[in-house]
């Protein structure tokens, strides 16, 4: 069986009418749906029960224009996987994962979707089995309350903005549901990005976006990473601090930015992440199709980053190459290079990197084909 963009708009989007209670949808002036949601580590959770099972946790995706789940939840629970269309992902790779129709999903609060269409997925980060996309907050208007962990569906239409700050921003025209762009400016560089509940950073600006910010620049400090997402994983990126970032009238200090290195390929320009949406609170006006907000007294996002400041490449021996070294990094401090080679085997060479700040780390390294030498270092910020 084949899913049409019809159902897969059905399905995705919170279509409110067809998914509340029939009692709460028969009552006249009826007042906001209240779902609660978890915010933790840098994702934004909920709870729902899929097929009558669970509760299973679902991360809230606002820059995926799909709901998702995992493939082996979805064998678990015995849902039947169907032919896909391809989708493009945060490097512009195009990957075909599937769907799934799962016949009843419905939340704590009550609120049931039917038939409701997921694409498929290998995995996701942390616990959850899936993650809702963009169409469920889009339909209708809805807040999202960081604060007291809410997410708020209004059938009716909101109807009060008393407070709340629009924020430059639209929904956009996509063939299977909109998601939110907003008119961002970091350091000085204006651009667009998708807001992305799903994105833990502050922001993330594409290969093309970053080339243009100046921000990809070797002599700043940098924590090296790799960006991952559907479609294409490992895209060449680094971790920076920028000055300010401001959305409409609303400035954040020393936002942590990641940045795909100039070249690469991406649909869009970057995303707007939890570090800097969960400082606010946000309400969607769907027959505006814009965004308002307004302080919440949150004064710091989720702002984590390696602090080793190295990249290792695994190697055939099951050593590492370091395949680049951030700028400022304790690594640099200790003299590590790219090209250097480190002995070990490859999954303990990741966890010796990592940690947190005071970690001692050991490795031994050689390099240019000298001798192997021992080098020492600390993790500590410094970005």
């Amino acid at each position: 069986m084949r899913i049409s963009r019809r159902g897969i708009m059905a399905g995705g989007a919170a279509v409110v009418a067809a998914a509340v209670p029939v009692s709460r949808a028969l009552a006249a002036g009826r007042p906001p749906i209240v779902n609660s949601i978890a915010l933790e580590k840098g994702r934004v959770w909920i709870a729902a029960l899929i097929e009558g099972k669970g509760p299973h946790f679902f991360l809230i995706d606002t820059g995926s224009a799909l709901s998702f789940i995992t493939d082996d939840f979805a064998k678990s629970i015995g849902l039947e996987k169907t032919k896909g269309q391809p989708r493009y992902g945060i490097g512009g790779g195009v990957s075909d994962y599937g769907w799934y129709i799962a016949k009843e999903v419905r939340l704590a609060s009550g609120t049931r979707f039917a038939d409701m269409v997921f694409a498929g997925a290998r995995s996701i980060d942390g616990e959850g089995v899936g993650g809702f996309g963009s169409g469920m907050f889009t339909s209708y208007d809805s807040d999202f309350d960081f604060v007291k962990g809410e997410w708020r569906v209004y059938p009716d239409g909101r109807g009060d903005f008393a407070g709340l700050k629009k924020l430059p921003s639209h929904f956009t025209k996509e063939r299977i549901a909109p998601r939110i762009e907003i008119d961002v400016s970091i350091d000085g560089f204006a651009t667009e990005l998708v807001l992305d509940t799903g994105a833990s950073m502050d922001a993330l600006l594409s290969g093309r976006a970053a080339a243009r910010s100046g921000l990809w620049d070797d002599s700043k400090p940098y924590a090296p990473t790799q960006a991952k997402g559907f479609g294409r994983e490992g895209i060449p990126s680094r971790y920076v601090r920028g000055t300010t970032l401001s959305v409409g009238e609303f400035t954040f200090e020393r936002p942590l930015v990641m940045v795909n290195a100039p070249g690469t390929v991406s649909r869009q320009n970057g995303l707007l992440g939890l570090g800097v949406l969960q400082r606010l609170n946000l309400t969607t006006q769907a027959s505006s199709g814009t965004v308002w907000a307004a302080r919440n007294g949150v004064t710091k996002g989720w702002n984590s980053y390696p602090l080793s400041g190295l990249w290792l490449d695994q190697r055939k021996d099951g050593g590492a190459t370091i395949a680049d070294v951030g700028t400022g990094s304790p690594a640099a401090a200790a003299g590590l290079k790219k090209g250097d080679v480190v002995t070990g085997a490859f999954p303990e060479l990741l966890r010796a990197i990592a940690g947190g700040p005071g970690k001692q780390v050991t490795l031994t390294v050689a390099s240019g084909g000298g001798a192997p030498r021992a080098v020492q270092y600390t993790l500590a910020p410094w970005l």
